[in-house]
């Protein structure tokens, strides 16, 4: 009888700690993934996305550039499944023989897009078949996040080195399609550097929202940031329309006889991007027009100058392609930039000159108040994304007014050069070799620029 009971009473702590040891460990267990969604396309097939896609649905104006590959998905499905890879190779396995769609030698699966919510458990996963063409190239047809630029070091004096780069980061997709976050630096000389993050938010498939910070910091002397908001609208992948609004803080390191080297602003902007085709010659066009409203920080002791001002900017930017001509084609480009003021800020100072806008002269060697520019060349396009351009630049431009008698207040500048342009791991580098024409300045330069 008693060792009935002990038995008993044995059993009953038996029980008792398997149904504690049981609670417990489902505490910490964490529920197991289930995949919600499993989206593969054949990426082997696209060349242009955009055009693949108008072509089979009649030239419609969608705008998302995944919407493209619409003609190429081999499986979009809803579900819930245990995720694992074991499960996941042999569904899209079977789902490829179904689709009598089989694997190259040179052909893999790569994992575009991975959204995983530990809370809910669910996961989302986008894979696309790539592979590599008789060029060793990766089909680059699907954004993919990128840091490119270049960064070095040059001498300056007492024996002192200084970092220089123009880089760039971009995230196109943060944690969902069209959310993208974009950081740069840009470094020219130990005059001039500046800096920017902005981050985009998709509201709908043709609008987006983007905020941007910006800081600048020019002749060691003035300091600029901004911090803003643009919103973007996409009529269609060649029309697209643009209004930034943001607040401006500027101020300078010493004393100015002027009001507005420091001041607050309110900067408001409209732009228009379009291209065309006609008659397979391509078009392009961008506008940007803006106003500023400015209100020095400064106090009025012993200062000259204008309290509050209106700034009005204008840039204007036109690029014209010709069909192929030879082993290349004609380029031809000009940009106009005008800036309206009483009293002309150092943070609205038109400042050209180097290898993005002038070659054959330093790097920001020029500032005016408006300035014309035009570009022709011809281009030689290589293999993989390798450029051959031989170019003839202008400019005419009129300087900031001044008092120094016999100063010319209009110029007119010339070069000429070429440049080669070729592809690393770190993006598209140029290699520019220009020489001024026709002017007081010589000496020809060669550029180094990252090309976008």
């Amino acid at each position: 009888m008693y060792l009935s009971k002990f038995v008993v009473t044995l059993g009953w702590i038996y029980l008792s700690f398997v149904g504690i040891a049981t609670s417990v460990q489902s505490q910490l267990v964490q529920p197991s993934l289930k995949l919600t969604r499993l989206i593969l396309i054949d990426a082997i097939k696209i060349k242009n996305p955009l055009e693949v896609y108008f072509e089979e649905v009649g030239n419609q104006n969608i705008v998302n550039p995944k919407e493209a590959f619409l003609s190429n998905v081999i499986i979009d499905t809803l579900l819930i499944e245990p995720y694992s890879d074991d499960w996941v190779n042999d569904f899209i396995t079977n789902m490829l023989v179904i689709k009598e769609r089989s694997l190259a030698a040179n052909e893999w699966l790569q994992i575009d897009h991975l959204i995983e919510d530990s809370v809910s458990g669910q996961v989302q996963l986008f894979l696309t078949i790539q592979a590599r063409d008789n060029g060793k190239k990766l089909d680059n047809s699907i954004p993919k996040s990128s840091i490119d630029g270049v960064l070095g070091v040059v001498p300056i004096e007492d024996s002192r080195w200084m970092i220089v780069g123009d880089l760039v980061l971009q995230i196109p997709e943060l944690w969902k399609v069209n959310q993208a976050l974009d950081f740069t630096f840009t470094r020219s000389d130990i005059d001039y550097t500046s800096t920017s993050l902005s981050f985009q938010q998709p509201i709908n498939k043709r609008f987006y929202m983007n905020g941007h910070i910006e800081l600048e910091q020019r002749d060691s002397i003035y300091q600029q940031s901004v911090l803003g908001m643009t919103g973007r609208w996409l009529a269609n992948p060649n029309h697209r329309y643009n209004m930034s609004i943001a607040f401006e803080n500027s101020s300078s390191s010493k004393r100015v006889q002027s009001y507005l080297d420091s001041y607050q602003g309110i900067f408001i902007q409209l732009g228009i991007f379009q291209q065309f085709t006609v008659k397979d010659w391509n078009l392009a066009s961008h506008l940007d027009f803006s106003s500023t409203y400015q209100k020095s920080k400064q106090t009025k002791s012993q200062l000259i100058g204008r309290n509050t001002q209106w700034v009005h900017s204008l840039h204007l930017e036109t690029v014209i392609e010709s069909p192929k001509t030879g082993i290349g084609f004609i380029h031809l480009s000009q940009v106009y930039d005008r800036v309206w003021a009483k009293e002309l800020p150092w943070t609205y100072a038109i400042v050209f000159g180097g290898a993005k806008t002038l070659p054959g002269f330093y790097e920001r060697q020029f500032d005016a108040q408006w300035v014309f520019r035009i570009k022709s060349s011809y281009v030689i396009p290589l293999k993989d994304s390798d450029i051959w351009e031989f170019f003839v630049v202008a400019a005419h431009f009129k300087n900031f007014a001044s008092r120094s008698e016999g100063f010319t207040t209009k110029q007119t500048l010339w070069s000429t050069g070429f440049s080669y342009t070729f592809e690393t791991d770190f993006g598209n580098i140029q290699l520019a070799l220009a020489t001024p024409l026709w002017s007081i300045y010589s000496g020809s330069k060669l550029h180094l620029n990252v090309v976008r």
